[in-house]
């Protein structure tokens, strides 16, 4: 099993945000936005995913986490 580095996660979140736009775009699009939704539209990892759903809530474009396992876009 490969350690998890601060760099690691690091990258993910640049990964992540080089695509922040097209992630927003699409998500608007599709009207919810979840972890494994954007794993697998956009090929992020996890530490990715989740960095960039948080800062759509702290930017106001989505909910907070629903019991179903989504956020609601806005």
């Amino acid at each position: 099993m490969n350690e998890i580095t601060q760099e690691y996660i690091d990258d993910s979140i640049k990964k992540a945000n080089g695509i922040y736009d097209e992630i927003v775009g699409k998500a608007k699009s599709n009207g919810v936005i979840y972890v494994e939704w954007v794993m697998r539209t956009f090929s992020v990892n996890w530490y990715g995913a989740s960095y960039v759903i948080e800062r759509m809530e702290d930017e106001g474009l989505c909910g907070s986490w629903q019991k179903e396992g989504y956020r609601k876009m806005f």
